[in-house]
C-alpha cells in the first residue's frame, strides 16, 4: 500500500469528523489545545468504518465507526490505526508497517529532557503528540528507545518496556572463511 492510498483513506477519514466527534475525544480527555497542536503538524484523527481482522489489521467497510490515527515517520504516513473510543487501548493497523506514534522523538533534540511514554493513541493524543506510543512492541525498532537518554512513563509501560529492553540481543553465529594467498605478481 502506497503513502498516497494511506493519506487518501486519512482523507476521508478526517472529512468525516464532525462537532461530535471532538466533543468526544474532549471528554475522554484531549484538550481543543492539544488537538490544535497536534494538528499544525500531521493529521490528528479522522472517523472510518473499518472491520478489524484477527491478524489484528483492519480493512475499511461497513462495520462500525473507529477513530484513524495516523502513524508519522520522518513526515511520511507510513501507517494508520483504527481504534474505538471505548477502547483505547486496543487498536489495529492498516498496513502492520507503524511500530510507534511519535517516532520523531528519537532524533537528536535541543532540549535533554525526557521522552514521554504513553500506552495508547487516545494518551498520545491528550498530550499533543509530545513523545511516543508503542504500538507493537514486538518490532525489532523498540530496542531504539534504549537510545534516549531519559524516559517517562507509568509502572506498566516502564516495566514493559524494561522487560523488551532486557531481552538478550540474539547474535548470528560467526563463520570466518579461510583467506586465499594472493598470487606473486
Amino acid at each position: 500500500m502506497t503513502s498516497a492510498t494511506l493519506e487518501a483513506e486519512m482523507a476521508s477519514a478526517t472529512s468525516r469528523v464532525r462537532q461530535e466527534h471532538i466533543d468526544r475525544m474532549i471528554a475522554l480527555g484531549v484538550p481543543g489545545a492539544a488537538i490544535a497542536e497536534l494538528g499544525a503538524i500531521q493529521p490528528v484523527f479522522g472517523i472510518s468504518p473499518a472491520q478489524p481482522e484477527r491478524s489484528h489489521y483492519y480493512q475499511p467497510s461497513d462495520g462500525p465507526a473507529h477513530v484513524v490515527t495516523p502513524v508519522m515517520d520522518m513526515g511520511d504516513m507510513i501507517d494508520l490505526i483504527a481504534w474505538r473510543s471505548t477502547n483505547p487501548a486496543r487498536w489495529f493497523w492498516r498496513t502492520g508497517l507503524g511500530w510507534a506514534l511519535g517516532t520523531d522523538w528519537l532524533l537528536p533534540r535541543w532540549d535533554d529532557g525526557p521522552v514521554r511514554l504513553f500506552a495508547t493513541p487516545l494518551e498520545w493524543l491528550a498530550n499533543a503528540g509530545r513523545g511516543m506510543c508503542v504500538l507493537d512492541w514486538n518490532a525489532p525498532e523498540v530496542r531504539e528507545i534504549a537510545a534516549l537518554e531519559t524516559i517517562e512513563a507509568d509502572q506498566m509501560v516502564g516495566r514493559r518496556l524494561l522487560a523488551v529492553l532486557s531481552k538478550p540481543v540474539r547474535l548470528p553465529r560467526i563463520v570466518y572463511r579461510k583467506e586465499a594467498g594472493r598470487a606473486a605478481a
